[in-house]
């Protein structure tokens, strides 16, 4: 089989599996500080749901050419800023309509319990680029709060916390 990563070129022999060839593409990627963004194999697009055991014990006989393309995970976010901008966006919304709920003494912890599950996400995303955007740290303490309110279920609190704590904050 014939690999190609970005612009380097090596043979495989028949006798290694498919996951084998991909284990050996993600540790040379990893040694440059990049992440496999790409995966074609023969005239397939490869997504992570294909990875599945029986494909991945496939021998690389069965196949010709394996290429994949990686990038560093700078130029990652950067392609995703516009994505990230929008998810804050609509966190931010969803957030001032929750705010205005809890100011009508309404207590929606179901939707606030979803809502933070969607910040967490958001949190997760923008610390694993830290390197190319702000610090979510200045949120953490204020999620902290967040919490305390809800099982204190203060709904004044919350809404302010909403309001003029964390909305301002999911800037991406």
């Amino acid at each position: 089989m014939h690999v190609m990563l970005d612009q380097e070129h090596w043979e495989v022999a028949d006798a290694r599996t498919l996951g084998d060839v991909l284990a050996d593409i993600s540790e040379r990627s990893h040694a440059r500080s990049r992440l496999i963004t790409s995966l074609i194999v023969d005239q397939r697009s490869i997504t992570d749901r294909d990875l599945d055991p029986d494909f991945l014990r496939e021998p690389v006989a069965r196949f010709s050419h394996l290429t994949a393309t990686s990038q560093t995970l700078d130029d990652v976010m950067r392609g995703a800023a516009q994505s990230i901008q929008q998810y804050a966006t609509l966190l931010r919304s969803d957030a001032r309509e929750l705010a205005a709920e809890f100011r009508m003494g309404e207590e929606r912890l179901a939707s606030l319990d979803a809502w933070l599950g969607k910040l967490a996400d958001y949190i997760e995303l923008v610390e694993s680029g830290r390197r190319t955007a702000p610090s979510s740290k200045a949120l953490t303490p204020w999620v902290q709060e967040l919490l305390e309110a809800r099982a204190e279920r203060d709904v004044v609190r919350l809404a302010d916390l909403l309001e003029y704590e964390l909305i301002p904050r999911l800037e991406y």
